[in-house]
């Protein structure tokens, strides 16, 4: 039986932009298809963009091998790293959350806007 660990879409997204260990690391061994449907490619900050903003999705179901392509020795000696595994380590250590919220559309631009002016990072196009 397949391991399952539900999260909102919006946080692995949060994973891979902010998480991501680095230019000298690439993803393989995943299922590419269901990213393509999962995510739009943003810009800046934002790279990763959920399609539909506050879905569940099963992690496991985006397991993946993190590859070593930089210069110099990889610091895995070949095995690469678990995405799953780099998830958990990341997510144990964040101090912040990831909230999603159905909001009433004509408060959305006010909502909106304190979120952005509290320094939050909106994972989702309103």
């Amino acid at each position: 039986m397949k391991p399952t660990r539900m999260i909102p879409v919006e946080l692995l997204a949060a994973f891979m932009n902010t998480g991501w260990p680095g230019d000298n690391w690439y993803l393989t061994d995943h299922a590419e298809f269901l990213w393509e449907q999962t995510f739009t490619v943003g810009d800046g900050a934002e790279l990763y963009r959920p399609r539909r903003p506050g879905t569940m999705i099963n992690l496991y179901d985006f397991e993946g091998r993190l590859r070593w392509q930089g210069h110099g020795r990889d610091p895995t000696r070949g095995a690469g790293m678990s995405l799953v595994a780099l998830f958990e380590r990341w997510y144990r250590q964040q101090h912040d959350a990831v909230v999603v919220a159905w909001v009433p559309r004509e408060k959305l631009p006010a909502i909106t806007h304190s979120l952005t002016e509290a320094g939050c990072l909106l994972l989702s196009e309103p």
